[in-house]
């Protein structure tokens, strides 16, 4: 279990945004150049966290301002975390977020908004940082589990729509998309030469159903 700071942050509540790295991802999927999990590095072990177990600050990295896992189980932690987050925005009636695995603006300002509603010692952790959440992240995804569950919260609930990649940066420096990024995932895998062919394929065939539309006519 890693370290908890029990310095607690109180800030009034704050508008929580959708998504933590819209424009990265938008980035990742335009350039594409990511790798699947099975393509990594195996120097870069992304089937485990640094420490063997727990998460902690060593498998974090910041892109942009938005903290990213290094490796596929603070991934799922961090992921974990936010979905339980939205769990408590959906009874509280708080703006929910996606849960894509990266920390920034959005994941941090919805944290506070649940530690505060939770009460003093129910939820620990230091929302100062992305890196803070990112390393207690394991234990945080159980604490506020157990918090959404006393609100008698649905197990399962839908995140904020967003154009998220779940992905990891390796202490290499290779992006790695997750095993369920779905299409977003692949299209983000695809050199940038393999994306002009895809839209040059979708344009045709955009034009062809046009073409038939009017003709039809």
């Amino acid at each position: 279990m890693t370290y908890l700071s029990r310095h607690v942050r109180r800030r009034a509540p704050l508008a929580v945004g959708a998504d933590d790295e819209l424009w990265n991802d938008i980035d990742l999927i335009m350039k594409g150049g990511a790798i699947p999990a099975s393509q990594a590095d195996p120097t870069d072990t992304i089937t485990q966290t640094a420490s063997g177990t727990s998460t902690s600050a060593a498998d974090f990295t910041s892109v942009n301002g938005v903290c990213k896992a290094m490796n596929l189980p603070a991934l799922a932690a961090v992921r974990g975390l936010q979905s339980q987050l939205n769990r408590v925005a959906q009874v509280k009636g708080y703006g929910k977020i996606a849960a894509d695995g990266a920390i920034g603006p959005a994941t941090l300002a919805l944290f506070r908004l649940v530690q505060t509603a939770a009460g003093s010692g129910t939820i620990m952790g230091d929302a100062s940082s992305c890196v803070n959440i990112g390393a207690d992240s394991d234990v945080l995804l159980g604490q506020v589990q157990a918090y959404a569950d006393s609100l008698g919260a649905p197990a399962t609930v839908s995140a904020a729509l967003s154009l998220g990649v779940p992905s990891i940066v390796t202490k290499s420096g290779k992006t790695v998309v997750a095993p369920d990024a779905g299409i977003a995932g692949s299209l983000a895998t695809l050199s940038g030469t393999e994306q002009m062919a895809l839209l040059a394929v979708a344009g045709g065939i955009g034009y062809l159903l046009l073409t038939k539309k009017k003709r039809r006519k």
